[in-house]
């Protein structure tokens, strides 16, 4: 059976099928090889009912084509492949003391990215280390201002403390 029979099929039950039809239908397509779509065929029927919204879902899912062909997306593989490969040939063209100049200026210009890298999280810990302490200190501040000098503990809603 094509996908279209199959929608067809199970429209049909859908509109005047019951649980023993849409059983029948899982075994034809299991007999067929086509067990995905008989295992979810087979889930719609639960306890001898038919749940229709399931099987409509499923009908749906089958509907819809396994794979979009898309056209544009091919021909710019095709190019892709194509400039990787000239740019291949390019390289093995090229002698090797140019290939290892060239590796040897990547290498420092990513080392010099590092290093910058390196500096500017140092330079956010130094200001975020600040900021934490500052924070801190104002939160110490609070807790002081609530807190009783004579027990040190910190006064109930009422104002009552421990001394």
């Amino acid at each position: 059976m094509n996908r279209t029979d199959i929608t067809e099929e199970i429209e049909l039950i859908i509109e005047a099928g019951d649980a023993e039809d849409a059983l029948d239908l899982a075994r034809r397509l299991s007999r067929q090889g086509d067990t995905a779509w008989a295992v979810d065929v087979r889930r719609s029927v639960t306890r001898g009912a038919l749940d229709r919204h399931i099987l409509r879902a499923f009908a749906r899912k089958i509907d819809q084509p396994a794979i979009q062909l898309d056209l544009d997306l091919l021909g710019r593989l095709a190019d892709a492949d194509e400039g990787l490969r000239a740019l291949l040939a390019a390289e093995a063209a090229t002698p090797l003391a140019d290939r290892r100049e060239r590796n040897a200026r990547q290498w420092t210009m990513q080392q010099r990215y590092q290093e910058r890298v390196t500096t500017y999280n140092e330079q956010v810990e130094h200001v975020n280390r600040e900021r934490g302490r500052a924070h801190n200190k104002a939160q110490a501040a609070a807790v002081r201002a609530k807190t009783c000098t004579e027990c040190f503990q910190v006064p109930a809603a009422s104002g009552a403390c421990g001394c």
